[in-house]
């Protein structure tokens, strides 16, 4: 059996990171927008995920010190791999600042949090091909279809912009949770099967 290293366990521990950040972000648009209604009920909610994730995450660190460094160099792949998500992770960077400035020319950015949860959906898209990941089709689909869903409700005046917004960001948390979700399992089943 292969023993566990300290790099085997990195994207469990990397990808609950930027969960717990990304669903911060998230419950804070929601709570923004929500302006108190829910008496800070969304808040608290998803803040107890947020620290269940917080939990795994500072079990894992741990747990990552007592493995052994892994002799295996990094292949050319996983350096081609991660040179893209840099390069993904950029655009989509870019893309949010471009739609800002963009949507406050033309006077819509009442669209704004709908073009920013379009974007970070998209960004699953390449995502999912280069790391040979189903699941981030997945999430992508959902978070682009929130976004579509609360451009839909804005543009339409079906809701107040307020709640559309409230809607994305609830919709876009639970696709980070999701994905925390899943981070926990990976890392508890790699760290089981070191135990056996």
């Amino acid at each position: 059996m292969k023993t566990l290293t300290k790099k085997d366990i990195e994207k469990p521990i990397g990808g609950l990171f930027f969960m717990i950040i990304n669903t911060s972000i998230w419950a804070f648009i929601a709570e923004y927008y929500l302006e108190n209604k829910d008496s800070r009920l969304a808040g608290i909610f998803l803040g107890l995920i947020i620290m269940s994730f917080l939990f795994f995450y500072l079990k894992f660190t741990k747990a990552q010190k007592n493995l052994p460094e892994s002799t295996i160099e990094k292949t050319e792949e996983e350096k081609k791999n991660e040179k893209w998500f840099l390069i993904i992770f950029g655009l989509e960077g870019i893309g949010i600042l471009l739609a800002k400035n963009i949507l406050m020319n033309i006077n819509h950015d009442e669209l704004f949090i709908c073009f920013f949860v379009l974007i970070v959906g998209l960004h699953f898209f390449p995502l999912a091909k280069i790391f040979k990941r189903t699941f981030d089709l997945y999430i992508g689909t959902w978070t682009s279809l929130f976004a579509i869903l609360g451009m839909f409700l804005i543009t339409q005046k079906i809701t107040p912009v307020n709640i559309a917004n409230v809607i994305v960001s609830l919709g876009c948390a639970f696709a980070t949770i999701s994905y925390g979700f899943r981070m926990i399992l990976e890392g508890r089943r790699l760290l089981f099967s070191e135990t056996k």
